[in-house]
């Protein structure tokens, strides 16, 4: 039986009263908004977990019966072991890994079943029809196979693609990649592999991650590339659209010029209306890209220290230093041991910071010796010290902005010579 005192929490507020319940930021929240937002919340979670045991339902009665793809696809699949992104489709073998994949064509649909039902099976059969399976066997040659790559993951462990377009700036390559119908078709393909190695990183786990993120570079790119990328972006995007439906988590698009704000109006807006698409200025890249990505995790030319080769894995830590104002800093890494040498990877956010790097040796009768000097531009420098004496690594940074900085490094020690310290022998 309810208490009649309490009561007040389930009526209405009148025109003139206003329940000071909570505050968030400068907005004040009622009782009354809280009950409604919470009530939607509730009415929207019910309709969602409806909708996809309805979707699980007509699945597994469209596998059974063999409805779920056309006539033509029938004998080239078992349905029952039908699997998309890697993940098996039917409900009833249990994995939660499904439910995932399902989830996403629910949403694209507004959680309609037969809708998302549909648009799952017009997926298999277009993958059929697109030869997923072969693009892999397929070389696109090195021009294109280079624009791309898949490296690192952001901090929600979304995996970063990135495709780097400046090469289209020479209109020999332009002409040859997207000259023709064919080229176009075959770019097309090229695209669409990138993205299938990107599902290849996803694991689809209830409680993991199931999108990516896709870093654009449109450094130097021609406006003709443009034109021809917005003609065949229009079926790009479709694909995406309806094939590949809660993939992409966001587009970064950076080294953004000014005038490229007027042609994305006027051509692409409609295109990507559906993904959250993200502007980066040149100036900015760097700050921007390092709130959502680690250092060690971003690639060295947008001011991480991620690169292919090198000394460090992929994955080793970096620490950060702050630059104040006008401020100097520095990073000490003493040396006890002789006959090591010293690796260290170092980037600064922004330009215009000056740097020095030196070994002082512990013995004051012995003379420092110039490592490296110079300014950073925002990108990594790498570097090494055989250490013949102990002593200490000093890289000192002075910053002349009215900005502060963020310095990342890491180093690691090997009992390796360096090359031109080897002679070689027959």
């Amino acid at each position: 039986m309810e208490d009649d005192n309490n009561n007040d929490d389930t009526q209405s507020p009148n025109e003139n009263e206003t329940f000071h319940d909570s505050v968030e930021g400068d907005i004040i929240i009622t009782k009354h908004e809280k009950q409604q937002t919470t009530s939607v919340a509730a009415e929207m979670k019910k309709k969602k977990r409806k909708a996809l045991l309805d979707f699980r339902l007509r699945l597994e009665d469209a596998i059974y019966k063999r409805s779920l793809v056309g006539e033509k696809y029938k004998s080239r699949k078992n349905l029952k072991e039908i699997e998309l992104w890697g993940v098996p489709l039917l409900p009833s073998k249990g994995y939660g890994k499904t439910d995932v994949v399902l989830k996403k064509f629910l949403k694209a649909k507004d959680y309609n079943a037969q809708n998302a039902l549909e648009m799952l099976g017009n997926t298999l059969m277009w993958r059929e029809d697109f030869n997923i399976d072969k693009l892999f066997d397929e070389n696109f040659g090195g021009d294109l196979e280079n624009i791309g790559c898949i490296e690192g993951i952001d901090t929600a462990g979304h995996p970063l693609c990135y495709q780097c377009y400046e090469v289209f700036k020479d209109r020999e390559i332009l002409r040859k990649r997207l000259g023709t119908k064919e080229s176009v078709n075959e770019f097309l393909r090229w695209r669409i592999k990138l993205m299938e190695g990107c599902i290849r990183k996803l694991d689809f786990k209830p409680d993991g991650c199931d999108s990516v993120i896709q870093i654009i570079d449109v450094k130097n790119i021609p406006r003709p590339f443009l034109n021809e990328m917005v003609q065949g972006s229009k079926t790009y995007f479709s694909i995406l659209q309806d094939h590949y439906p809660g993939i992409i988590y966001r587009f970064v698009i950076v080294n953004v010029p000014m005038w490229f704000f007027a042609f994305y109006t006027l051509n692409m807006r409609l295109m990507t209306r559906r993904y959250k698409v993200m502007y980066v200025k040149p100036s900015a890249i760097t700050d921007t890209l390092l709130k959502f990505i680690k250092p060690e995790q971003l690639l060295a030319q947008y001011g991480g220290v991620r690169r292919q080769g090198g000394e460090f894995s992929p994955d080793e830590k970096v620490t950060e230093l702050k630059l104040k104002i006008y401020g100097t800093e520095s990073i000490e890494i003493p040396m006890t041991e002789t006959g090591m040498t010293i690796y260290w990877d170092l980037t600064v956010t922004g330009s215009e910071v000056n740097y020095k790097e030196e070994f002082v040796p512990e013995d004051e009768g012995s003379y420092n010796v110039l490592v490296s000097k110079g300014k950073q531009i925002g990108r990594m420098s790498s570097n090494s010290f055989h250490v013949t004496e102990p002593g200490k690594i000093l890289i000192t940074f002075a910053n002349p902005t009215s900005k502060s900085r963020k310095v990342f490094y890491r180093y690691k020690l090997k009992p390796i010579a360096p090359m031109n310290a080897i002679s070689v022998t027959d």
